[in-house]
Order: structure tokens, then C-alpha cells, then sequence
């Protein structure tokens, strides 16, 4: 659907200033949109944290189509997410819990 409290989303609905990531913006790079592509792979406040995805996640760990169709996938990308502060304020500490995902349901 698109809709995430991201800039990107945000700002279409007019709930935020700017379209770009603000962790970016501060690095001095302005013109750097921030999607869900660019909040999980690409910028690089999150480098660390997103090594340690990419280990999880194995060879296809950028594949953002293919880890959203695996459910052991999804729960890597919610731990990565859920460590994560940029979206605490909306989800709070639950974002990151994926102990209520079981694999069957599926």
C-alpha cells in the first residue's frame, strides 16, 4: 500500500515538512528521499545494524520483494526495524518483538 511513517509517506499526507531522511539531511546529503528501500538498505545512520540484517538475511538480503514473502525473513527485517528508534514513537517497543510469529500460520 505504500503507507509507512516514513518522510516519504508522510509528506504526501502533509504530516511531515520534507520528504527527505532527516539523518541524511544532517550528514549534509539533502536530496536523499526517505523510502522503505532507503530506511532498510541504503542509509547510512543504520550500517551497522543493517550488517547485521544482511548476515541474517543471507546473499538475498536486499531483496526486498523476495524477504517480505518469506515469513523468516519478514521477522528479520521487524528485528532490524525494531532496533531501529526511527519508528519507536509510532509502533513503541513492539515493533521489534516477533516471539507472537509462528511459522505455521502460513
Amino acid at each position: 500500500m505504500g503507507h509507512i511513517p516514513l518522510n516519504s509517506c508522510l509528506h504526501r499526507f502533509k504530516k511531515s515538512d520534507t520528504r527527505h531522511c532527516e539523518s541524511c539531511w544532517v550528514r549534509g546529503w539533502l536530496e536523499i528521499t526517505e523510502t522503505v528501500v532507503h530506511f532498510l538498505f541504503k542509509c547510512q545512520t543504520y550500517t551497522g545494524e543493517s550488517y547485521n540484517m544482511d548476515r541474517a538475511l543471507g546473499r538475498h538480503s536486499r531483496d526486498l520483494r523476495g524477504n517480505l514473502a518469506n515469513l523468516d525473513r519478514v521477522k528479520e527485517l521487524l528485528k532490524f526495524v525494531g532496533r531501529m528508534a526511527r519508528l519507536k514513537m509510532t509502533f513503541g517497543d513492539a515493533i521489534g518483538d516477533v516471539s507472537h510469529l509462528d511459522t505455521e500460520e502460513v
